[in-house]
């Protein structure tokens, strides 16, 4: 018998006691992206937080109302979980935490919901970290394994992953798909999706675009959805940049 590996991008939430705010900025989240959790690996981490074993219940009770399902739980011992909760987990590198924004575009007013983590293989064959993760879609390196170019458009459902540096879509990314990158995201075309840059901690990371119409975009962990976006960069060319704990929208031209 022979085991592999394999390298995933999973949503880490991070629950805060009571619950009611957290849940309401779920809620949030899954409005404006209805798709946002869906076949997405979920890790609930409860490091630090002091959360009881009968909160714990309750979170995961609430989470699987809205058809999130927790597929490991990291900072509590396997011995402590009652009967039908998901196993402790560990050994993830997470990035920096994400601070939701609030309601008036506060990235430290509201408190945390999620964070991004890279879950690595326990054993076996570690899937290259240079090599980009896609869904069928073509790309031209062009001996640059730092970035890496695709010439068609990112269609719904579709992810591009590339912790390692840049990405470079020649098209539009469509709504329901996504964009991961360690450094920039440039988009020539339409950003209707998600975009997240600078996933291995680069604040240097920016998202450029022809047109911003994205569900959501982040840099360095730090995220907005479209709510939260200011009414002179939407459906305009823009750059976004990470600046004192900050998203800043800049419209270009």
């Amino acid at each position: 018998m022979k085991f592999k590996g394999k390298s995933f991008i999973a949503i880490v939430l991070t629950p805060q006691i009571p619950s009611e705010e957290w849940f309401a900025e779920i809620d949030r989240i899954m409005t404006r992206s209805p798709g946002f959790f869906i076949d997405r690996p979920i890790i609930l981490d409860v490091k630090g937080t002091k959360v009881h074993i009968d909160d714990l219940e309750g979170i995961l009770e609430g989470l699987n109302q809205r058809s999130i399902r927790v597929m490991g739980i990291d900072g509590i011992a396997g011995t402590r979980l009652k009967p039908g909760m998901p196993p402790s987990f560990g050994g993830g590198r997470l990035t920096t935490d994400v601070d939701v924004p609030g309601p008036g575009g506060d990235a430290t007013a509201a408190p945390k919901a999620a964070k991004v983590a890279r879950v690595t293989p326990a054993a076996g064959e570690a899937a290259a970290a240079g090599d980009p993760e896609t869904d069928d879609l073509d790309d031209d390196t062009n001996g640059d394994a730092r970035s890496i170019v695709i010439t068609e458009p990112v269609r719904s459902g579709q992810s591009v992953v590339h912790p390692t540096g840049d990405v470079t879509i020649i098209g539009s990314v469509s709504s329901g798909a996504e964009v991961i990158a360690g450094g920039s995201i440039h988009v020539y075309g339409a950003l209707r999706g998600r975009a997240l840059a600078g996933v291995s901690g680069d604040e240097q990371a920016r998202i450029f675009c022809t047109k911003l119409d994205a569900e959501l975009v982040s840099i360095n962990g730090l995220y907005q959805i479209a709510d939260d976006f200011g009414a002179d960069v939407l459906n305009a060319s823009a750059q976004i940049r990470f600046e004192n704990e900050t998203l800043v929208f800049e419209r270009l031209g």
